[in-house]
């Protein structure tokens, strides 16, 4: 990887969609697994047109790190699918759709504590909002540390499985939480993603409650690169 970190390699994907889209058609559905939340045993053939969605892409991309025929170029773009995908599934709405694309097609207005009155997407709220909500300091380093120390006892029993089954344990937050928590979310007699109204109101439990998942997420999502980095390298 030369002299970049893993922090600027978990970019990539996100910084090369358009480039990446032209080149492999699909690759902008890799990023999320768009499981019915209301049906959880749903099929993946049924939400993961021709294996373009993250679990199968990271199985893909591991095969591919591993393979001794592949190329330098081949498994350095496998690590950069790798870091930034296992990431990407542990954000709840990654791994969870209500015909709503993810939450991106649901406005929420809430107050973050000590914060001024926001309106975002149901998904930004989730990708950056509550993340940043969850810690007292912008100092990466120290977030890392302090993260480190405070789940050290988690992390190896986190360090196993495949992405199927950390998709699947992202859409139970959704569920329970990201969806379920929603005001006038139901499962049954509901119209897709549409909640009747333009935009929701999040009360400060919603929000307080969806900021206390985003560290122990984080850090799996931290320990699983770590695994499958260590494990495709020991081979």
């Amino acid at each position: 990887m030369g002299s970049s970190n893993l922090a600027t390699i978990a970019l990539y994907l996100d910084q090369k969609k358009n480039v990446l889209a032209n080149r492999i058609p699909g690759s902008r559905q890799w990023h999320y697994d768009d499981r019915p939340v209301c049906e959880p045993e749903a099929r993946r053939a049924d939400y993961c047109a021709d294996g373009n969605c993250a679990s199968v892409q990271i199985t893909r991309h591991y095969r591919k790190l591993i393979d001794k025929h592949s190329t330098v170029d081949e498994r350095r773009f496998a690590v950069q699918v790798l870091v930034h995908l296992v990431g990407d599934v542990h954000q709840p709405l990654h791994a969870s759709d209500h015909d709503d694309r993810g939450g991106n097609d649901v406005r929420v207005h809430f107050a973050l504590s000590g914060g001024q009155p926001r309106t975002t997407d149901l998904h930004s709220a989730w990708d950056t909002d509550f993340v940043k909500a969850a810690f007292a300091t912008a100092d990466e380093r120290k977030i890392a540390r302090d993260l480190l120390t405070a789940y050290s006892d988690s992390i190896k029993s986190w360090q196993r499985g495949a992405a199927a089954a950390w998709l699947a344990e992202s859409c139970a937050i959704a569920r329970a939480t990201a969806y379920g928590k929603l005001p006038g979310f139901l499962c049954s007699g509901d119209d897709g993603g549409d909640f009747g109204v333009e935009r929701l109101e999040l009360d400060a439990a919603y929000v307080a409650e969806a900021t206390s998942i985003v560290p122990q997420q984080l850090v799996k999502a931290r320990a699983r690169i770590a695994y499958l980095l260590n494990r495709a390298f020991a081979k």
